[in-house]
Parts: C-alpha cells; structure tokens; sequence
C-alpha cells in the first residue's frame, strides 16, 4: 500500500466516523433505551442492511473457507443459516419487538419471578457481555488482522489502535443509531470493493472460464457444489441442519445483535420485513464476490501440501503459510492499481468495523442496564456509564485478542457452531414451554461457554468430524435442561400469566392460557407458524443452490432452485401481509389492558 491507498482508506473510515456520529446527540436524548434500543425507530430496510454487515465481519474469510473446504464449504454455516433465518423472521422478530425490553437479559425479568431471575439476569448478562461478546470481538479482530497482513504490516495490536480506536470513537458517541447507520455505509463499501475486485482478479487470470479449467485441473472437488465432500461428511451436515432449528437462541441470531435491532424496529412489521431483508442479503448478495475470490484463490494457491493437511486444520503450504492470508495475497497477486487497493483494504476495514461497532454496543447494554446498581437510574449518568462502559470493554476484548486468539480456521467453526451449541435449546423451551423455569435457564447460562470451550480445545474435538463436538454438546443441553427443570419447582403462575399477555408466544402454554383471556385479533397460530417456517426454509434453500450454481455455470440447477425461491417465497410474504393486521393490532393493546 502506498500514500493514495492510505488515502482511500482514511476517506473510507472518516465517512463512517462522520454518520455513526452524526446521532450521537439523538441517541443520548432518551437515556439508556434511546442509546442501546436506538428510540425504537429503526426502519426496516437499516435492519436488514445493518445485521448482514454485523454479520460479515470479514470478507477475508469467506474466501479462506471456499480455499480450505472448496465451493461446498459455504455449507458449513448455510447448513444451519437457511433454517434459522426465516424461522428468526416468522418467530422470533415479533416477539421480541412486542416485549418492550432493552436487552436480551431483560428478558428473564420478566419470564421468570423471585431472586432467582434476579440472579440469573444478571449471570446470563455478565456471560454475554464478557464472554461471548469478548470471544467475537477477540476473533473478528484476530482475522482481520490477518486478512490485511500481507498488505499492511500491522501488528494486532495496532490494528486495534486504528481502526479500533476509530470504532470505539462513533459507537461510544453515536449509540445504536449511529452503529445502525454507519453499518448501512460500511455494507455499500463492502460491497462495492468485493465486486471491483472480483472483476478484477478474473480479468488478471485470463477470465473465468480459464479459472474453472484450472480448479478442475489441479483440485476437481473444490467445484462440487453441495455436500457430502472429503471435508464435509453427512453427519456434519445433518448436525449443523438440526443446529439451525435452534440456533435463533443463540447470542448472535436470534438474541444478542439481531434482537438488539428487533427491539429497536419501529413496529413488528418492520421488524419481521427487516429480518426477511437480512436473510436475502446475507445468505446470498453479501457472498456473491467472496465465493468468486475463494474460487479464484483455489486456482491459484491450491497445493498438494495443502491437501495433505486438510484434515487436521490446514495450516498452508509453501506458498501460503496462512489460509487467513488468502484475501491479501490475492490482491497482492492480482498486481492491482493503487488506489483500487485502498479501496479493497477499505472494504474490509468496513467488515470489521461493522461487527465491532455491533458488539460493543451489544455487550456494553448489559453492564448499564443489567448489571448496573440502581443507584445510577438517573437516566444522563447512565449515557455517560454506557460510553464509558463501550470503551471497557474494547480495551478487556483487545486484551483477549493479543493473548489468545490463534488458528483462524478453528476459531471460525468454534465461533460459528461450537460456541453455542449448549445454548440453542434455550429459546424453544424458555418461549415454547410454560413449564420451564429459572433453574434451567441458569444451568444453560452457566454451563454453556465453560463446557464449549473444554470440548473445543481442551478435549481437541477441534482435529474431530465437527458432529461429534456439536453433537455431544447439543445432548449433554437437552438432558441437562429438562433434568433441571422437572426437579425443581415450576414459575408461578401470576409470573407466568404477565409474561404470556406481554409476549404471546407460540407453542405449549395451554395451561396458562385459558387463564389469560386476550381477544381473538388473527394472531397467526402456532401450526401456521410453523408452515411460515418451512416456506422460508425452502425459499432460502432455493437461493443458496442458485447462488452456488452460478459459479459454475449449472444453469439447469440455478433456474430450477431461483424458481423455488420465487414461488416460496413470494407466498411467504403473502401470507405474512395477510397476517400484519394483526401484528399492528397486537401493537394498540398496552399490557395492563392485555392482563
């Protein structure tokens, strides 16, 4: 990189500086729920746009992931994304923007009574704001510091400083609005640096054609399209299937970021419109480019050495050390123009810096509003608490980064699967059945992080087929937590009661229920629920088939699959235009009046 990329880059991150802080004075109007909730006025198309760019907190690794597991290995997370996408949208998206909550953690206030939810409230916010917040932000910034080595000569530490210190600056001031909307700027950046330089490296390796012949030569299962693959055997992906029927409770689905924004969607509606827009770009748009520069990385540093090490974790080959390095050697093989490599840093600092800005915002709205004292409830003291609290948390997740953070390729599955595996079956039960209560969500709160971590590493089912580690934590959660819960005594039904009128859930409350007289508004049921599920599932099945045939020119796959998502999903969205009478209906009923 010389001056004039520099440059691009500098221009890059002042233009996010300047939007994230441009809502620094609305966000502290309205204290705690202004700044973290965003004044719940959050449209639609910046939820979309702003979760798929939490969600791409590196380009560099999309492409390291085709390079490792070839075409098929987008599976590795598409497997479980295309189910909990639409069932987060259809299920979830609602019921959090209905409940008026500012974090998730608020949550167990009201779905459980006495000191026990106290407790658990504030156990569940210190795991997710110094553990599972600290653990992304630790491999974000670990694997973005990688991607841009072979370009910029920085060490971790003073990636944090720059572009870090430059983040912690807007979030700190800015607050939810100004993550929303400097997201949005930071996903046309992303975007627009990915496609230029696709276009790019296919014209500097003699067009496409000429790239596919040479991955067929040298590696024909990089150009497989589904699994199973030598990498990517079927119980893995039946694992990962399963996984993503559960995985809206997960800390960075279902709750964490993405509900962050559900609570501060303008309506339900907009709420449900925002998370359908998220899945199409995510699933799909986001990874248009990235799939391509994977591909074109295979033909150009796939070895046999490489091959060799597949199985274990690779750790590169002569000439690629790293696979993290993949994106940077690309670009330094593609003999880009100057400037043009500015902008391609500056997409990826923009990937970074929407997932950073994310979750410090995240993980700081649990100290001020969870784990805060009560005698800080003056609403000016805790904007100032809130900011302060963003740039703590930084500094302890930096901490984490330099000391810890190794094997990108590892780090990307444990983040992605492994980490919150024991937590999935949380969400159904704490929403689905009246009957389970604080005792298992504090098993589940308590156990999850500690156990991952030691059948991750400690145990190495890291060098394992990935279903025996996701399997075994899955089984140990769903045994643990019924065991947990059937021994000790059910929440009252006065707690439960409160809970149901505020949220409406779907699923097994019958006993609870008939005591809550609400009125018959066309709420959609839970079996319609569920068909609303399975339409999205096949709508995004549909486009994830098509996006992978695009690449290799399976024309009959690809018109066959967008035909299915077409029809899907526009009956989807029929169905639920149908139903958003209710949604605005549910909205005019205050909760004293429901209960």
């Amino acid at each position: 990189m010389n001056f004039v990329d520099w440059l691009v880059v500098a221009a890059s991150c002042g233009l996010v500086f300047t939007v994230g802080l441009l809502f620094a004075r609305r966000s502290s109007k309205k204290g705690a729920a202004g700044y973290f909730a965003g004044d719940r006025d959050v449209p639609w198309w910046a939820i979309g746009l702003s979760n798929t760019a939490t969600y791409s907190s590196g380009t560099g690794a999309f492409v390291m992931l085709v390079l490792v597991f070839g075409l098929s290995g987008n599976w590795l997370w598409w497997a479980s994304w295309i189910v909990w996408m639409p069932l987060v949208a259809i299920v979830w998206a609602r019921l959090w923007r209905r409940m008026q909550i500012v974090t998730t953690a608020e949550l167990i206030s009201l779905r459980y009574g006495g000191k026990p939810a106290v407790v658990a409230r504030k156990i569940y916010a210190f795991v997710c704001c110094f553990g599972f917040a600290v653990l992304i932000i630790a491999y974000i910034t670990g694997f973005f510091a990688k991607t841009i080595a072979p370009l910029c000569p920085l060490t971790t530490w003073q990636v944090l400083l720059i572009f870090g210190g430059i983040t912690v600056c807007y979030t700190m001031f800015g607050g939810l609005l100004g993550v929303v909307y400097a997201d949005v700027v930071q996903f046309c950046i992303m975007i627009t640096g990915c496609t230029v330089f696709l276009v790019l490296a296919i014209s500097h390796n003699g067009g496409w054609q000429n790239i596919l012949s040479h991955v067929q030569q040298i590696r024909p299962s990089g150009l497989v399209q589904t699994p199973p693959t030598p990498s990517i055997d079927v119980l893995t992906l039946v694992a990962l299937f399963v996984q993503g029927w559960f995985f809206a409770g997960s800390p960075t689905a279902g709750e964490g970021m993405t509900a962050q924004r559900f609570m501060a969607a303008r309506d339900e509606r907009h709420a449900v419109g925002g998370q359908l827009f998220n899945s199409f770009l995510a699933l799909s748009v986001r990874t248009l480019p990235l799939i391509g520069l994977g591909i074109v990385a295979m033909s150009m540093f796939w070895t046999s050495d490489l091959e060799k090490n597949l199985g274990s974790m690779p750790a590169g080959s002569t000439m690629l050390k790293d696979p993290a390095h993949a994106w940077g050697e690309l670009i330094k093989a593609s003999n880009l123009p100057h400037g043009f490599i500015g902008l391609l840093v500056a997409a990826e600092v923009a990937a970074f810096m929407g997932s950073l800005s994310s979750l410090i915002n995240w993980g700081g709205s649990f100290v001020v509003n969870d784990l805060l004292p009560a005698r800080f409830a003056k609403e000016e003291g805790k904007v100032w608490i809130s900011r302060l609290t963003t740039l703590a948390l930084f500094l302890f997740a930096a901490t984490v980064t330099i000391l810890f953070v190794d094997n990108m390729v590892s780090w990307f599955l444990f983040i992605n699967s492994a980490m919150v595996v024991f937590l999935l079956p949380l969400s159904w039960f704490r929403f689905f059945w009246w009957r389970f209560n604080v005792w298992g969500e504090l098993a589940a709160v308590v156990l999850g992080l500690p156990l991952a971590i030691i059948v991750w590493f400690t145990l190495d089912f890291q060098s394992k087929p990935m279903w025996q580690g996701l399997g075994l934590l899955f089984g140990l959660s769903i045994m643990v937590l019924i065991t947990v819960t059937l021994l000790t005594p059910p929440e009252s039904k006065e707690t439960l009661k409160v809970f149901y009128a505020r949220c409406r859930p779907p699923g097994f409350w019958k006993p609870i229920s008939d005591e809550v007289p609400l009125p018959d508004i066309g709420e959609p049921t839970t079996a319609e629920m569920f068909w609303d599920s399975l339409l999205g599932i096949i709508a995004s099945l549909g486009l994830v088939l098509a996006t992978n045939a695009i690449f290799v020119g399976d024309w009959p796959r690809f018109f066959m699959s967008i035909t299915g998502c077409v029809v899907t999903g526009a009956w989807l969205l029929r169905r639920i235009l149908l139903k958003s009478r209710a949604a605005k209906l549910i909205e005019t009923i205050e909760p004293e009046a429901a209960r």
